[in-house]
């Protein structure tokens, strides 16, 4: 019964955590709206770059296949010419995508920065004697700088690789099923580790962001009172006090650098794994003949194209977790109610 009250616990507590994330990003959501062509001409493009990208193994396979059966040398160097253009355009449209789309988190930023300047201005003075301009610093710099990582490029790395992820998936095991299943044994490692790493970077950086304005705080503090700092001789302890704030975000920022160097090698340990089996299942294969050569070769392509996206969906939690960590903390600001503002264009009544 304790058992599984606390997975009952564990359970409601996720569902509420959801739930306030959906609620925070769905307040993101007029100011996309003002840059949505741009998100779908951005869109657009990646669909034609994974295309692209996915396509070129294929190819592989025919130029292998064909000096293996000793074609003529002109279909050889059409293929080759073939492999050249593809990647000259996947190239092209790549860059057009992370011009389109991180263009259009530059102006989700513009249009946030202006809105929680413009809320600053409107708040009542009570609400600046309770709270430190550093922390309010932070909000507007690092925190919108982590939004936008989250509304650009966490979007623009999630739908590349969720796209390139199910085609290549798919093509593997139309190739072989079997060596499929195979290469894909040791993959949820990467999943569940994903899983936890995620949740802990999440805490950690949440720690980092708040200390952050901490010191930024002091900061403020200690520039506009200089005079005073100076009268009374109150430099070395000024001095101490940002010491020690600064060697807890450098203590903060270690704690997570250390998950993140734990984070990335056990990916690379399960991709590794995976190729192994690969390397000799898929060898052996072809040496009974059940594969032939450009088979296997396109085979390991995908199978490093399929890497990246599970490399990158660690990545882009990171991001969105960042993100909506950040937004969060905006939006206790955003939401704070303004003061009456008297209009000085309206005459006051006697």
């Amino acid at each position: 019964p304790t058992a599984a009250w606390t997975e009952r616990c564990q359970l409601k507590s996720a569902i509420v955590i959801l739930a306030s994330m959906l609620a925070a990003l769905a307040r993101l959501l007029p100011y996309i709206a003002r840059v949505r062509r741009s998100l779908v001409l951005g869109l657009a493009c990646i669909l034609v770059a994974t295309a692209l990208s996915l396509s070129a193994p294929w190819l592989l396979k025919y130029v292998i296949d064909g000096l293996i059966a000793g074609e003529d040398r002109t279909r050889l160097g059409l293929l080759a010419a073939g492999l050249v253009g593809l990647a000259l355009a996947d190239g092209a449209f790549r860059y057009l995508m992370r011009i389109v789309l991180i263009g259009a988190s530059r102006q989700v930023e513009y249009d946030l920065r202006q809105d929680f300047f413009v809320h600053l201005q409107r708040l009542p003075q009570s609400y600046f004697q309770a709270n430190r301009t550093g922390d309010l610093m932070s909000r507007a710099t690092s925190d919108l700088s982590a939004v936008r990582m989250m509304v650009g490029p966490a979007l623009m790395y999630f739908s590349s690789t969720a796209l390139g992820f199910v085609v290549a998936l798919s093509v593997m095991f139309w190739i072989d099923a079997r060596l499929t299943v195979l290469a894909l044994l040791p993959l949820p490692g990467v999943t569940l580790g994903t899983r936890y790493f995620g949740r802990a970077i999440h805490d950690r950086f949440e720690r980092i962001q708040a200390q952050l304005s901490d010191m930024s705080a002091i900061v403020q503090e200690a520039l506009s009172g200089v005079r005073v700092v100076r009268a009374y001789r109150q430099e070395s302890v000024q001095e101490a006090v940002f010491g020690e704030a600064n060697d807890e975000y450098v203590r903060r920022n270690d704690g997570l650098i250390r998950l993140q160097a734990a984070f990335y090698p056990l990916l690379t340990l399960c991709f590794g794994l995976s190729g192994l089996i690969v390397l000799w299942f898929g060898g052996r294969d072809v040496m009974t003949g059940r594969l032939t050569l450009g088979e296997f070769v396109a085979f390991s392509r995908y199978l490093v194209l399929l890497s990246w996206p599970l490399i990158a969906f660690g990545w882009v939690i990171n991001l969105v977790q960042r993100g909506v960590a950040s937004w969060k903390r905006m939006l206790e600001v955003l939401d704070t109610p303004a003061a009456d503002v008297l209009d000085c264009s309206t005459p006051s009544s006697p």
